[in-house]
C-alpha cells in the first residue's frame, strides 16, 4: 500500500510552512520599508543641499553633496554610473554598484531641481568606508538583527505548532486506542473524555454504532441458539413418522388409522415450527408498534391455542383446567398468539404429570403447571427456551408479564395491552 502522510505530520507540516511564509513576507516588507525609509531620508538630504544652494550660490557646497549649474561638471565617477543626466526635476534617481548577489559596494543618488537660472544638478555616495566615525555600530547589524528576528519568530512558530499538535495530537491518538480496544465486555461502559467536544461526539458515534452491531450479532446468535434447540423436537418427529410411512408403504401393508397419526403428526411438528419460526423472526423486527391491530375475543383465542398444544399432553397424566370469560380488545393478534401460544406450549412440554391451569379473565391470563421434578432436563432448560421469547415480546409490546414459582408449581401471569381496571385484573 502506498505510504500517505499522517494527518497529525500534514496539519504539522500545513501549519510550519504556512508560519515560515508569514515570517519571510514579513522579513522581505520590513526589508523594503527599511529601504524605502533610507530613499526617503537621501531625498531629504538631496533636497537641503539644493536649498542650501539656492539661499546662499556663492557659499560652497558640501564636497558630498556636489551642486553643479551643468551635468558634466558632476563627479567622473556619478556620470559614469548614471550614463545620462536626470531627467525629471524634483526626483531621486538611484542606482547600485554590485557584485553579484552580496551587499551593493556603493550606492548612488543624483537629482535636477529648478532655479531660476536654470536647472542644476545635485548627487551623493554612500559606501562602507564613508560611515562616519562617531557610529559604533556596523552598517550589517541591522539586517543581522532582522535575520534573528525572523529566525527567531520561525523557531517560535516551529514550537507553538508542535506543541499544538502535541495537544490534539494526544486526544485523538487516545480516541484511537479506546476504539481498538472496545470489545463486548467493555462496550456498555460510557466513553472516556477526550478533551473536545467534537471528539466526544464521535466516540459516542463509534460507541453507538458498535453497540447497534453487537445487538445485531446478538439477535441472529439468539436466533441460532433458539432455533437449534426448539427445532430439535419437531424435525425428529417429521423425520421418525417420515420413515414409518415409507417402512409401510415398502411392506405394502398401510394402516388407514396408522398413516393418519403418522401424518398427524407431522403436520403438528410442522406448525410447530412454523410457530417458533415467526416468533424469532418478529422478535428481530424493528417496526414492534407498527403491527396491524384487530378486535378480538381474548377468551376464544385462549381456547383455541389451548386445543392446538393440546396433543402436547397426549401420554401423561396430567389434569387439564381451562376457565375463560368473555373478554374482547383491540390488539395484534400475531404477537397475541405468538406470546399466549409459547405459554401455553412450554407449560404442555414441560409437565410430566400433576396439573396445568389455564385462567383468562377480563385481559389478564394466568397459566400455572407443577414443576418438573428437580434434575429432570426440563427443569435444566428453565421452563423451556419459549419463555424467554415471550418475555422479550412482552417488554417489546409494553405488556405486564411475571413467570415465578409458587410452592411446587410454576406460576405464569400476562396482562395483555393497557389495564382499564389495574384493581380487578391483578387477581386473575
Amino acid at each position: 500500500m502506498k505510504n500517505r502522510l499522517s494527518l497529525k505530520w500534514f496539519l504539522a507540516l500545513a501549519f510550519v510552512s504556512f508560519g515560515i511564509m508569514l515570517v519571510i513576507g514579513y522579513t522581505l516588507l520590513s526589508a523594503n520599508y527599511f529601504i524605502n525609509g533610507m530613499d526617503t531620508v537621501m531625498a531629504r538630504n538631496l533636497e537641503q543641499a539644493a536649498d542650501q544652494y539656492l539661499q546662499a550660490p556663492q557659499t560652497p557646497a558640501r564636497p558630498d553633496y556636489p551642486v553643479t549649474r551643468d551635468w558634466n561638471d558632476q563627479p567622473a565617477l556619478i556620470r559614469e554610473i548614471f550614463g545620462a543626466a536626470p531627467e525629471q526635476a524634483g526626483v531621486m534617481y538611484k542606482e547600485l554598484e554590485r557584485s553579484g548577489l552580496g551587499r551593493p559596494k556603493a550606492v548612488y543618488f543624483a537629482m535636477r531641481f529648478h532655479t531660476p537660472g536654470g536647472d542644476h544638478f545635485v548627487s551623493h555616495k554612500i559606501s562602507p568606508s564613508d560611515r562616519p566615525t562617531v557610529v559604533t555600530s556596523r552598517p550589517d547589524n541591522s539586517l543581522r538583527t532582522l535575520l534573528s528576528i525572523s529566525a527567531g519568530a520561525a523557531l517560535l512558530l516551529v514550537l507553538l505548532s508542535w506543541l499544538l499538535m502535541r495537544r490534539v495530537a494526544r486526544p485523538v491518538g487516545a480516541l484511537g486506542d479506546w476504539a481498538r480496544g472496545l470489545n463486548e465486555q467493555n462496550l456498555s461502559q460510557p466513553a472516556p473524555d477526550f478533551s473536545y467536544p467534537e471528539l466526544n461526539e464521535f466516540a459516542s458515534l463509534v460507541r453507538s454504532s458498535l453497540s447497534s452491531v453487537q445487538q445485531s450479532l446478538a439477535r441472529e446468535q439468539r436466533f441460532v441458539r433458539f432455533t437449534s434447540h426448539e427445532l430439535r423436537t419437531p424435525i425428529s418427529v417429521i423425520r421418525a413418522n417420515v420413515e414409518l410411512l415409507e417402512r409401510l408403504c415398502a411392506q405394502s401393508r398401510i394402516d388407514p388409522a396408522m398413516e393418519q397419526q403418522a401424518l398427524d403428526r407431522i403436520n403438528r411438528a410442522s406448525l410447530t415450527m412454523q410457530h417458533l419460526t415467526e416468533t424469532l423472526l418478529w422478535l428481530g423486527r424493528e417496526d414492534v408498534q407498527q403491527l396491524p391491530v384487530k378486535r378480538i375475543a381474548l377468551d376464544a383465542l385462549v381456547q383455541e391455542l389451548v386445543e392446538q398444544m393440546r396433543y402436547l399432553l397426549n401420554g401423561r397424566a396430567v389434569t387439564l383446567k381451562v376457565q375463560t370469560s368473555p373478554y374482547t380488545l383491540e390488539l395484534p393478534e400475531a404477537a397475541a398468539r405468538i406470546v399466549l401460544g409459547n405459554l401455553i406450549r412450554n407449560a404442555f412440554q414441560h409437565t410430566d404429570e400433576g396439573r396445568v391451569l389455564v385462567v383468562q379473565k377480563f385481559n389478564g391470563i394466568r397459566i400455572s403447571n407443577t414443576r418438573a421434578p428437580a434434575g429432570s432436563s426440563d427443569e435444566d432448560l428453565g421452563f423451556g427456551l419459549g419463555l424467554q421469547l415471550t418475555e422479550q415480546l412482552s417488554a417489546r409490546l409494553g405488556w405486564r408479564y411475571s413467570n415465578q414459582f409458587a410452592g411446587d408449581e410454576r406460576l405464569a401471569e400476562l396482562w395483555i395491552g393497557t389495564p382499564t381496571d389495574a384493581d380487578d385484573h391483578r387477581q386473575i
